[in-house]
């Protein structure tokens, strides 16, 4: 499990704690998001180095997870292959020193909880859109019965190409003689 005491993690300030962990978070990242259909186990690599009372933390994660389709749900296994790195800062720590795009975040008291900022990690990969590769190569739409799924392009093309029928009221008032 990838949970230390902070007491723990301090003493290595002069090398870092390195880890390799097996994790099989499908339970609770589905409970999360229950539209997450099967998550593999996922391998986490990384380390936790203590630098002046603050703890510097990168994981690498490798995996993978099915989500269903944004445009017709059917399942797509999507690869997880990436990296984060988190600072935990202590009390006294100056935040000026961190880039102004590195996470800060306050350092627990007690006990560091790996498991749960890589849930987190793993939620926010997940993107707006997700197609399977036969809709991503084809661009076909759904459709049924009296409906269709339409790009936003095409939305705004048949927008300009429909007239307000209210503006078409107000033409027929005026001759084109006059």
């Amino acid at each position: 499990m990838l949970k230390w005491t902070i007491q723990e993690l301090l003493r290595h300030q002069q090398a870092p704690l390195t880890f390799a962990e097996t994790l099989d978070l499908e339970a609770e990242l589905k409970a999360r998001d229950p539209e997450i259909m099967s998550v593999a186990p996922l391998t986490a690599t990384g380390e936790v180095r203590a630098d002046e009372g603050d703890l510097l933390v990168t994981v690498t994660l490798a995996g993978q997870m099915v989500i269903p389709s944004t445009r017709s749900l059917a399942p797509v296994t999507w690869p997880l292959n990436f990296s984060f790195s988190e600072v935990y800062a202590g009390t006294n720590s100056d935040p000026e020193k961190y880039d102004d795009g590195q996470l800060v975040l306050e350092l627990p008291e007690e006990e560091l909880d790996l498991q749960s900022a890589i849930s987190d990690h793993v939620l926010l990969s997940i993107p707006m859109q997700v197609l399977t590769p036969e809709e991503a190569a084809n661009d076909e739409m759904p459709s049924g019965e009296d409906w269709q799924v339409v790009s936003e392009e095409e939305a705004a093309a048949a927008a300009k190409a429909t007239p307000n029928p209210a503006f078409n009221k107000l033409k027929q008032l005026f001759d084109d003689d006059k």
